[in-house]
This record gives C-alpha cells, sequence and structure tokens, in this order.
C-alpha cells in the first residue's frame, strides 16, 4: 500500500512541474478533465489486455478504480454512494480540495496498488504525473497538494476494502464435487480445470445486488443428456454460420489478451459516451464508476450462479454424438448457465441507458491494443442503442458455439435485475 506520507513527496515532485496562479476557475471540473479521466482508465484497459488479465479479475481491478474516484470527488450523502456495499470509510473533503484532481490521484493511486503485474506500478505512476499536470494548470499550489493528499487517503481505504472482500479467500476454492449428466466438466481442447469457482463469494459493490436470482435451467427431459435440445440448437446455427455471424463473435470475444475483456470493452463505450456527450469531469467518473460497479457485481452474481447449477456446455454435449464437434470459439472453462457476456452487457447497457438515453455509436474494436487490433480480424460495427449493442454481444456467444440460448437469455434477466437494484 502507498503509505499517507507519500503524499507529500508525490504533490511536491508533481507540483515541481506544474506552472499554477492564484486563478481559480479551473477549480470547475470541465472537459478537459473529463478527457483526463479516459486516459488514465483507457491505459487501465490496455495494461489489463497486455498482461493477459481474466475476466473476473480485471472487473474487480476495474470496480476498484473507478469506485476510488467517485468516493474521492462525491460528498457521503450522494444517492449513488449510499447504495454502495460496506463502502469504505473516507475522510472528509473540504472546500480546497478539487474533486477532480483528488479523484484522478485516488484512481491511479489505487491501480497502482492493485494491478498484479509489479511493472505497471511504473505505467500508472507516470500516467498520474501526466493527468494531473494537465487538471492542475492555473491552480494554486496548496490546493493541488491538498487535492492529491485526499486522494491518495482515499486510495488507502478502498484498497484496505480491496484486502477484506474476500479475493484471496476465493483464490483456493473448488467447485462443487457434483458428477453425473448435465454436469459441467473440462472442455476442449485445453481440459482446463474450472476457472475462479470461488469468485460468486466476493462481496459485492452495491447493497443489493445479491438479491438477484435465477431458477434452475430448464432441460430437455433426457434424463441422459438434460441439455440436448439446448445443444442441438447450437449445432444448427452451427452448420449455417453467415460471415456477419462470425465477424459478430470476434467482435464481442474480449477473451485474455485479446482485449480489456468485457468489462474493458464496456468501461471504454461508456468513455466514449461520456466524451461524446461533452460530460464534465466530474459527471464522467460518476458514470464510469456505476457502470464498472455494476459490470463488478453481475460476474460476482453470474459466479455464483455458474457454480450452483454446474451446468455443461454445447461442446460436451455435441461431442458425444460427434467427436469431431468443435466451436467456432474457443469454449471458456467454467460452466455455461447463464452467460458473462449477456449478464455484463445488459447490466452495462442498463446502466448507461438510464444517464444517455438512447445514443448510435459506432464502435471500432474498444477495448483492443494496437498490437490485438493487428492480429485480430475484427472490423468496426455501429449500433442504435446500447441495448442493441448487449443484444449483439449476447447472441455472439451462440454464434460462438459455446452457449445456450437458455443461458444467454438468463444471463439478460441477471444483468437487468443487477443495474435495476442500483438505478
Amino acid at each position: 500500500m502507498l503509505k499517507r506520507v507519500v503524499s507529500s513527496s508525490i504533490a511536491i515532485a508533481l507540483l515541481a512541474s506544474f506552472s499554477v496562479s492564484s486563478s481559480t476557475q479551473a477549480k470547475n471540473p470541465d472537459t478537459r478533465g473529463a478527457l483526463e479521466v479516459k486516459s488514465l482508465m483507457t491505459e487501465l484497459t490496455v495494461r489489463v489486455s497486455r498482461d493477459h488479465i481474466s475476466p473476473t479479475k480485471a472487473s474487480r481491478l476495474y470496480a476498484y478504480v473507478a469506485s476510488a474516484m467517485f468516493l474521492a470527488s462525491t460528498s457521503p450523502d450522494d444517492a449513488l454512494r449510499k447504495q454502495m456495499n460496506a463502502a469504505p470509510s473516507v475522510p472528509q473533503s473540504d472546500s480546497s480540495i478539487n474533486p477532480v484532481i483528488a479523484a484522478l490521484a485516488a484512481g491511479s493511486s489505487v491501480a497502482r496498488n492493485l494491478f498484479p503485474v509489479p511493472a505497471a506500478k511504473t505505467t500508472f505512476g507516470e500516467r498520474r504525473d501526466q493527468v494531473l499536470q494537465s487538471v492542475s494548470r492555473e491552480l494554486p499550489a496548496k490546493d493541488v497538494a491538498a487535492s492529491i493528499a485526499f486522494g491518495i487517503a482515499v486510495s488507502d481505504a478502498v484498497v484496505a476494502r480491496a484486502k477484506t472482500d474476500g479475493f484471496e479467500e476465493a483464490k483456493t476454492m473448488m467447485p462443487p464435487d457434483t458428477k453425473g449428466p448435465g454436469i459441467w466438466t473440462p472442455t476442449p481442447p485445453g481440459f482446463q480445470p474450472a476457472i475462479d469457482p470461488g469468485w460468486g463469494t466476493l462481496k459485492m459493490f452495491f447493497a443489493h445486488s445479491g438479491d438477484c436470482t435465477l431458477p434452475a435451467p430448464p432441460t430437455s427431459g433426457d434424463a441422459l443428456s438434460p441439455f440436448q435440445g439446448a445443444a442441438d440448437e447450437v449445432a444448427t446455427v452451427a452448420k449455417s454460420l453467415t460471415e456477419e455471424q462470425k465477424d459478430i463473435a470476434r467482435f464481442w470475444d474480449d477473451s485474455r489478451g485479446r482485449t480489456g475483456t468485457p468489462s474493458g470493452h464496456w468501461l471504454v463505450i461508456a468513455l466514449n459516451a461520456a466524451i461524446d456527450h461533452q460530460s464534465t469531469a466530474l459527471e464522467a467518473i460518476r458514470i464510469v464508476a456505476h457502470t464498472m460497479m455494476s459490470i463488478a457485481d453481475a460476474f460476482i452474481v453470474g459466479w455464483k450462479l455458474k457454480y450452483q447449477y454446474m451446468v455443461e456446455r454445447p461442446v460436451t454435449v455435441l461431442e458425444r454424438s460427434d467427436p469431431t464437434w468443435t466451436s467456432y470459439l474457443t469454449t471458456p472453462a467454467f460452466p455455461e448457465y447463464p452467460s458473462g457476456h449477456s449478464t455484463i452487457s445488459r447490466a452495462a447497457a442498463d446502466t448507461l441507458t438510464s444517464y444517455f438515453g438512447v445514443w448510435k455509436f459506432t464502435d471500432p474494436g474498444y477495448g483492443m491494443t494496437e498490437e490485438s487490433l493487428g492480429s485480430f480480424d475484427v472490423l468496426p460495427r455501429t449500433f442504435a442503442s446500447f441495448d442493441a449493442a448487449a443484444k449483439e454481444a449476447s447472441i455472439s456467444r451462440l454464434y460462438a458455439g459455446i452457449h445456450y440460448s437458455i443461458g444467454l437469455n438468463s444471463g439478460v434477466t441477471l444483468g437487468a435485475c443487477i443495474a435495476s437494484k442500483t438505478l
């Protein structure tokens, strides 16, 4: 953890390179600050992609960085803040604190503390200095120093909360020891053990996300192959995939190392929506924090249900009758029900719609790095709304051959529930 005394040395180093004056007009958050919020969070998605951070762990990281920025820039009586679950106790702000500077200091410091790859500490330290220098122009030096110190104090509190959220305990958990027809087993080609079976035990970011649940999935009635009917639909779709359907499957793949993961994809959508709507820095921070915390909770609830029901994947069913059958994209190593893409995309879309309404946008492959854009065949796609993007993200998993329709539909239901608990 960054010690609180570090705040003084950080402030001194930053102030040495700043040109400041007595003007206080820049204290009002503006679109320049929103661009710096975008810069910091986009850098986070790049590092997540390049360092191959898993989707679950990336969702937690994004949510902690964004929530730190939010806590550093809002008052305790903020309505969204009151909905947070076990929100860390942070110092009280005062009139000398610039909320944008405090937020950027808090978010970048949390990123440096929680990012699992040590080399990223330098990256986020450099980016912190850049963004703080940009938003601190024309501000009194003492206010800049106080704002940075406050932001780092918030970071300390958020990191302390992260150490008690169950993350370390979840690492050692094993999937349920259940076997039989319809129960998940490792899938080809790698037959990798179950990923993050304990993720559903993590502490959530919102107080009522855990109220959302799903019934047991419907089965085909075949006692020896309960999901045969659902898998047959996957096989039928796979036989006649169009080129556009293949494009859609690849576009929303968002697998580890390819992009900033599904939550990073939606993070960049949220950031670009904020910039396009000329949101202030504080508005952008709130929107991003709300979206990332909703997504993080969607992962936690979704993973809890995945390992509660332990539904086998389509490839497992279909290989029993045709050993040569393979999915268009590689099947991930965790149970099918519900679809994670469907859950988090619906949660994100509903959250963003609550702020922006219907927004038409072109997505060039958000969350992808320059390297991955050059390595993977992805073309830009245009959406009439967040809802349309979420629907396509969901159906992409059927085209990929890795989810049943029942997994997609349940994920949409679950994601909508989670978003509704925060709106």
